[in-house]
């Protein structure tokens, strides 16, 4: 399966399946509509000194919850795609189930990733401010490769486990399991991985652009509450919809190449 078909089975699976999207749009509203009075808590002061007031403990509170509720919809909508692409068809009622299913697996997955990368980051950052006091020309230079070596590497890392989830699911296997699988799928077709990636990424900046400007041409002279909630419920059709889209474009891509006997894969 190539680039392009992979990119139609995400919007076909999106389309087909709108109830899956009418679920993470209502989700994805109700958390926007709730972030609209804390952001105002959030915002600079109108009469000087316009300081940026510290986090509230609601927004910290509200954050942490909604990260928490989304890895629960996030393994509720790989368990329905992946049926959807696998068995031709899926069955809402079961996005429960699956939440529950792959719930602390994708937390802990999500987790060490992050740790990964964390860990990553201030390596290189503790190099560079180590080195710096040397005023040494060769040392700081030295430092800066290494770091922008590790960086290189921490990126590489972000692109290899981007399939893990969708080895956890698919496989059912555990959390290392699924970093193993998905280092291993992505080795085999990095290539392809990186150019579905790109189009992805240009396909969402592209409608998100065309939806940004007419919703800002609509709410223009709106009055502000009411222009941030139809901003609000567009934010959440268009994230609703699209992350249907791109999980169905990535369990395409994993199932494809998971499946395949030989490496060598048609990219478009």
């Amino acid at each position: 399966m190539g680039i392009m078909e992979e990119i139609k089975k995400g919007f076909g699976v999106a389309t087909k399946n709108f109830g899956l999207v009418l679920v993470l749009v209502g989700f994805n509203l109700v958390a926007n509509l709730i972030s609209i009075p804390l952001a105002r808590t959030l915002a600079p002061a109108a009469t000087p000194p316009a300081a940026v007031p510290p986090p509230a403990p609601a927004a910290i509170a509200f954050s942490i919850v909604f990260i928490l509720v989304s890895i629960f919809f996030q393994g509720g909508t790989l368990g329905l795609v992946r049926d959807a692409i696998k068995q031709g068809s899926m069955k809402l009622a079961n996005i429960v189930s699956y939440g529950f299913k792959y719930y602390l697996k994708l937390l802990l997955l999500g987790l060490l990733i992050v740790a990964i990368i964390a860990i990553a980051g201030i390596v290189a950052a503790l190099i560079v401010a180590a080195t710096a006091p040397l005023n040494n020309t060769v040392v700081t230079v030295i430092a800066s490769i290494v770091a922008m070596v590790i960086g290189a590497l921490a990126l590489y890392l972000i692109v290899v486990l981007m399939l893990s989830p969708y080895s956890l699911v698919c496989d059912e296997t555990g959390v290392v399991g699924a970093m193993k699988k998905s280092i291993q799928t992505a080795r085999k077709a990095i290539l392809k991985l990186i150019l579905l990636l790109v189009c992805v990424i240009l396909i969402s900046l592209g409608i998100g652009l065309i939806v940004g400007l007419l919703t800002g041409a609509l709410t223009v002279a709106m009055p502000a509450p009411a222009g941030q909630v139809v901003i609000a419920a567009v934010n959440s059709i268009f994230n609703g919809y699209l992350g249907v889209v791109m999980m169905a474009v990535f369990m395409a891509f994993y199932l494809s190449i998971a499946s395949a006997e030989k490496p060598a894969e048609k990219v478009f």
